[in-house]
């Protein structure tokens, strides 16, 4: 290993050793949801977030299966759900560091490279928070192992990697297969007598074996096979243009916030590049852009706007996790593109050398001050209202209630977790009969006109909202919402600020006159 790429890997485990100790207290509810599916799996045998009603509301088996092995270990729940995260973090960085150099990219730029990949301030987010971020992160690069490689591709092994990324998250299984055209033209070009349908069926083969016996027990338990969570938090396919605007602009608003500034560069060597091009200037022989270098910037573009459109056309509020698997293949991509038009450009490329490095350099200092200016102070305060509102709740349930009530609830992680209780998701994650109401009638209307009191008759209610508790004495479908105590959490997201009041009420039914 030359001294380069060694400064490179140690500048970059550097970088996620400091993300790890600024972000290590960080957790979502979300990760809640995950432990509660590994402690009743490790507990009872069951892959369920209520206990004796299978429901496949849990975005990752994978995940699950992960923490499960460690808690069995001895790994406390966040402690094992943490260390997950770190691990694969590292994981990632280790074949982004075998991609760059396998990759035609000029040597100076991998070290720096790899930097950029290690202080993405979404990954670093992320990859400590107990989510399965950073395992769909690393399973996205080993996809792209085949455009890097110069043997044959190792088709059974590809189909492997997208199973498991199939069960790390949905989004790969749909993505997965859209690289397939370009992996197979790649193969054409380096052995021209390979047959593509084989070649098909050996990714068959790997992807049925990893998934496939998952899906089975999936379709025989749940009835589905694909999680609750991609239905309750999109909406019908909409492909009108005026609706699919805002879905859009966020989505990209996410990636262009550590990203931006590359994408400028991008764009400033592409035009000169082209602006070369037309006045005969951009010497060399050959082609502009080899196999590799078409065939990733193919595989990224595709993945790009299908995972962006589809977002949009399924009106999915994204948020940066969602995003995050993205990011390190578009890097990869443009700087392989880029790279391979200054060389092209050779001498008369200087200006856009300058600026590709000057880029460089800012996208660095962009994703550390988003890092210290924004996640960390927003990691801080929510995993507090996390710990204090939501656990803090959910203790008091365990402690004052029946081991038999039903709490109804829109943020059900910690509050699940910790209660022991049975929950009734007003989100509808893991309550599939709430889940068929809000696609009916609209989440929010489900919520605020009381017709979810009709599931599965709860005895209390943990409400969100904005203000003040908004059901305080009210008698819905002749039960009294009778308000025991509030919590606030600081905004639930970065881009969601101001306070959110959570109230627990106790739901007292009314008799009816004789």
């Amino acid at each position: 290993m030359d001294r380069a790429r060694l400064t490179g890997l140690i500048l970059a485990f550097a970088v996620l050793a400091l993300g790890a100790a600024l972000l290590w207290d960080y957790v979502t509810d979300d990760t809640w949801i995950h432990l509660r599916y590994a402690r009743n799996l490790l507990e009872r045998g069951e892959y369920t977030f209520n206990p004796g009603d299978p429901t496949y509301g849990s975005t990752s088996p994978l995940w699950v299966f992960s923490l499960v092995f460690l808690m069995k270990l001895g790994l406390a729940p966040l402690a094992a759900a943490r260390s997950l995260g770190l691990v694969a973090a590292a994981a990632k960085l280790i074949v982004a560091d075998r991609l760059l150099v396998r990759l035609p990219l000029p040597a100076g730029w991998r070290p720096w490279l790899l930097l950029l990949v290690a202080l993405d301030a979404w990954f670093l987010r992320w990859a400590l928070s107990g989510m399965e971020t950073p395992l769909a992160e690393l399973l996205m690069l080993v996809l792209l192992g085949p455009v890097a490689a110069s043997g044959p591709i190792a088709w059974v092994a590809w189909g492997a990697t997208w199973g498991l990324g199939s069960l790390a998250r949905p989004e790969i299984a749909l993505l997965a297969p859209c690289a397939l055209p370009w992996l197979l033209w790649l193969q054409r070009r380096r052995h021209p007598g390979r047959s593509a349908l084989a070649s098909l069926a050996k990714v068959g083969l790997g992807w049925l074996m990893v998934a496939g016996p998952w899906l089975v027990y999936a379709r025989s338990v749940f009835g589905r096979m694909i999680p609750g969570t991609a239905a309750a938090k999109s909406y019908p396919l909409q492909l009108s243009p005026a609706e699919m605007v805002e879905y859009l602009a966020r989505t990209i608003q996410q990636l262009a916030a550590v990203q931006g500034v590359l994408w400028l560069a991008l764009v400033f060597v592409a035009a000169g590049f082209w602006l070369d091009r037309r006045r005969g200037l951009a010497g060399g022989d050959g082609k502009t852009f080899g196999p590799r270098a078409l065939a990733l910037g193919a595989i990224a573009a595709t993945w790009l706007v299908v995972l962006v459109g589809g977002y949009s056309a399924k009106q999915v509020w994204t948020i940066s996790r969602y995003v995050s698997p993205l990011l390190a293949p578009l890097l990869l991509a443009m700087a392989v593109l880029a790279g391979a038009m200054l060389r092209r450009q050779g001498s008369r490329g200087t200006a856009g050398r300058r600026v590709v490095a000057a880029a460089a350099v800012a996208a660095l200092l962009v994703n550390a001050g988003l890092l210290t200016s924004k996640v960390r102070p927003y990691a801080a305060v929510f995993s507090r209202g996390v710990h204090e509102c939501f656990y803090g709740t959910g203790e008091w349930l365990r402690d004052n209630t029946p081991p038999d009530a039903v709490i109804a609830a829109l943020d059900i992680g910690a509050l699940g977790f910790a209660s022991e209780r049975r929950i009734l998701d007003l989100a509808g994650l893991v309550s599939p009969d709430a889940r068929a109401m809000g696609l009916e009638m609209g989440f929010e209307r489900m919520v605020e006109s009381g017709r979810w009191l009709e599931l599965d008759e709860p005895g209390y209610f943990f409400d969100r909202t904005k203000g003040p508790p908004r059901w305080t004495g009210r008698t819905v479908e002749g039960v009294t919402f009778e308000l025991l105590d509030t919590c606030g959490i600081d905004g639930v997201g970065l881009q969601e600020a101001g306070m959110w009041t959570y109230a627990l009420y106790r739901l007292v039914r009314v008799r009816p006159s004789p």
